[in-house]
């Protein structure tokens, strides 16, 4: 229980980190509505997936969210648009043309960004985002970016940034691109003619962001170097390599900044990038789809019914249970008494102490695991690893459950207060005892008679047989009739002194089975349940996943 209550405050936290996010942003665009939803399903997601989901993948999650949480802070509607490349591929030179100022130093052959260059249209309003990306103050250029709307050039909002080369020998600007890229809101691939299917670029960058397509533009830059008639074909190619890494959508430019190819196209892309403010929800939706497409192996398979564990299935776990608690064998002994033949019939119903052995655990881990086996058909194994623990710390405290529902003798006994207390004896068995007494007392009095006759004594005779004699043959009939008839109201009393007995304690046993085994395993296969809601809400957005509560606790 105090699990689950933290877990709702956890819960409830969650919930929270984007209250203020969705607050500020009610008057924006549906795709801003939407991409918050989503943020705060996989928010709750991970949540309820904690100790579930490996610790990477829970880690990559608060990671998105923590940078979605201030990515959508003060400097939303500001816009980062990075230019990437290898070396010698031309960004510095579409940077400088860009921001109409000579800012980059150009080269061809060696790398001569060696480190982020940021020309911000509104420098100051955009210094909190300029520290996220981790640009230093000194690699910072204010644009006035007033003059420049009043001109219809650039929007106020827009900060260009100009990365080192992706192919570097120096592995800390690979490190920083990698940074960057990760973070940037639309990126600008500068591709040379000579090295467009580099398989660097392709396969640590294109292909891992095949979401990312809205959120990119790729250039093939230095166009004029190209022999006449060939740019066409080399489009084509280029167009075709980016299908095959999932970017099929992805806009192709061809630019040079020599001769002004395309350079106006260029500038259209990334005003239309920046001027709308849409680009960083662009970016953070495709990050969501990136995000749970990783997810998704997590929450592949069946979802189970609330009806998981049927009432056959119950009864299964209860029998093998049961069978190793010896319940049958306590049972059995309770029905057993040592009564004699006159005896009354409730010295030979009594209970008498019963010690069987301890709990067998190994068969009760059979029992639990053919159980855990029902339950967890069709999980994913993230979430078969929870049902099995709960099942297992269930398993250790079993034993001591079971032994403390075992019948002792007396009323000290651990478990008296669960066995019922034997029935009294029943009109037929009064009846026995009584013709056994009765039949007693005429084989007594009758062999006293005949021991008078002997003496001399004159004593009845009925067919010349002495009346004592006849007296003491009544009395060994009865005596015998009564006994007979004692016996089988004995036998009828321990059957339902056993059927009893093992109904209790089956039903201490049942009691013990869903308050540690079935209680928490389907309190686990209902969290679950919503985690997969909350990720198919987080994956497919509001309306994906109906009934899915944004405030309510785990099962």
């Amino acid at each position: 229980m105090t699990a689950d209550r933290h877990l709702d405050r956890d819960l409830d936290r969650h919930v929270d980190r984007f209250a203020l996010r969705r607050a500020r942003h009610a008057a924006c665009s549906a795709e801003s509505g939407r991409l918050l939803a989503r943020l705060v399903a996989l928010d709750r997601t991970a949540a309820l997936a904690r100790d579930r989901l490996p610790a990477a993948d829970l880690a990559a999650v608060e990671d998105l969210l923590g940078h979605a949480d201030t990515r959508l802070g003060p400097a939303t509607w500001h816009t980062v648009v990075a230019l990437a490349g290898a070396t010698g591929g031309g960004k510095s030179s579409l940077f400088n043309l860009l921001t109409g100022l000579r800012l980059a130093e150009t080269g061809a052959r060696r790398p001569t960004t060696r480190t982020t260059l940021a020309c911000a249209w509104d420098a100051d309003g955009a210094a909190p985002l300029l520290d996220l990306i981790g640009v230093e103050p000194p690699n910072r250029v204010a644009r006035h970016g007033s003059l420049d709307a009043r001109r219809g050039e650039m929007p106020a909002g827009l900060v260009l940034l100009d990365l080192p080369d992706h192919d570097s020998i120096d592995l800390a600007h690979r490190h920083e691109v990698d940074a960057v890229v990760a973070v940037a809101d639309h990126i600008v691939w500068v591709l040379d003619p000579q090295k467009y299917a580099d398989a660097l670029v392709h396969d640590r960058y294109l292909r891992p962001l095949h979401h990312h397509g809205r959120s990119m533009t790729v250039v093939l830059n230095h166009a004029d170097r190209l022999p006449p008639g060939d740019l066409a074909a080399c489009l084509t190619d280029v167009r075709a390599l980016l299908a095959a890494d999932g970017l099929a959508e992805v806009r192709v430019l061809a630019t040079s900044p020599e001769t002004g190819l395309g350079i106006a196209e260029l500038r259209r892309v990334v005003v239309a990038a920046a001027g709308n403010g849409e680009a960083p929800v662009a970016r953070l939706s495709a990050d969501v789809d990136a995000l749970t497409e990783r997810l998704g192996r997590c929450f592949a398979g069946a979802v189970p019914g609330v009806d998981a564990f049927t009432a056959g299935d119950r009864d299964a776990l209860v029998d093998g249970l049961c069978d190793a608690a010896g319940v049958a064998v306590v049972a059995a002994a309770a029905g057993e008494g040592p009564g004699t033949p006159v005896g009354p019939l409730w010295r030979r119903a009594r209970r008498v102490a019963v010690r069987p052995a301890p709990v067998q655990v190994h068969r009760a881990e059979q029992a639990i695991r053919r159980a855990g086996a029902t339950l967890t058909e069709g999980l994913p194994m993230a979430w078969q690893g929870g049902v099995h623990r709960v099942l297992a710390e269930g398993l250790r405290r079993l034993p001591g459950e079971l032994d403390a529902g075992r019948m002792e003798d007396g009323p000290a006994g651990g478990g008296a207060e669960c066995v019922p207390e034997p029935a009294p004896p029943t009109v037929g068995a009064r009846i026995a005892a009584g013709v056994q007494w009765v039949g007693l007392v005429a084989v007594v009095v009758g062999s006293a008679g005949a021991v008078s006759a002997l003496t001399g004594v004159p004593v009845v005779r009925w067919f010349g047989v002495p009346g004592p004699s006849w007296v003491v043959f009544a009395g060994l009939v009865a005596v015998g009739v009564g006994a007979w008839f004692g016996r089988r109201e004995a036998r009828a009393a321990a059957v339902r002194r056993v059927d009893e007995v093992g109904a209790a304690l089956r039903g201490r046993v049942r009691d013990a089975a869903d308050r540690l085994l079935v209680g928490p395993a389907e309190a686990e296969l209902d969290r679950y349940r919503e985690a997969h809601g909350c990720f198919v809400a987080a994956r497919e957005g509001p309306g994906g996943s109906e009934g899915v509560g944004w405030g309510g606790g785990a099962g």
